[in-house]
């Protein structure tokens, strides 16, 4: 399932996240995390993730991502692996690659990109995703994030001018299987249309959350 949810974060967060970034020192080259095949075509620049302005900018991240309804309702999170910064300025991309099964000896269920910069700050940098064959190419507002699943076969096309910053990361799902966390997705946005549609009645809105709570105990792990 590929997903991509507008505005997690205001325009003026996303703002204030670039300026905290805005100092040169902060980056690095970003094939010194490339694993395998990998590292051959990627070229983009890292956030060093000490960094106490860029841990400031990814604890900000982690926490509004865990709090969003509909990211956490897709997601499943057990845990966040890992979150990143990076940049893309003009002649850098990230070639067909395919994310590592394990990072620091945790599984890798979903990754996401959290779009920093406005599409029309840079030229190119799409995000293209190999949607079950059909290719998906996002170029997403600042603010909004992607999810979709770690073993897809995914690239960022060169960017041709400005600068692409983004935050990318990992997820861990507490659901592993990806057509059961389909399910309980479909499920809890049931749930929620139910809600905001009005007071449903109480019985039938109590019958469906023990089924969604019955299916997490069957599917989780």
């Amino acid at each position: 399932m590929l997903l991509h949810i507008d505005d997690v974060f205001r325009k003026d967060d996303c703002r204030a996240m670039l300026q905290a970034l805005d100092d040169p020192d902060l980056w690095r080259d970003g094939k010194a995390t490339a694993q395998g095949e990998a590292r051959a075509v990627k070229e983009n620049r890292q956030a060093v993730p000490t960094a106490p302005a860029v841990k400031g900018v990814l604890s900000k991240v982690e926490a509004a991502l865990a709090a969003h309804p509909v990211f956490a309702a897709a997601a499943q999170p057990a845990s966040f692996v890992r979150l990143t910064v990076n940049s893309y300025g003009e002649g850098m991309a990230y070639g067909d690659h395919v994310d590592a099964p394990y990072i620091n000896g945790s599984r890798t269920d979903l990754s996401f990109t959290v779009f920093l910069s406005e599409p029309d700050e840079y030229e190119g940098g799409a995000l293209v995703i190999d949607n079950a064959g059909h290719e998906d190419a996002i170029r997403g507002g600042a603010g909004s994030v992607v999810l979709y699943p770690s073993s897809s076969v995914h690239r960022v096309e060169a960017v041709t001018s400005g600068a692409r910053v983004a935050c990318i990361g990992w997820v861990r799902s507490r659901i592993r299987a990806p057509q059961h966390r389909a399910l309980l997705f479909e499920l809890e946005t049931a749930l929620a249309d139910l809600k905001a549609a009005g007071t449903p009645p109480l019985a039938v809105y109590n019958r469906l959350l023990n089924l969604r709570n019955n299916l997490l105990r069957t599917f989780g792990e």
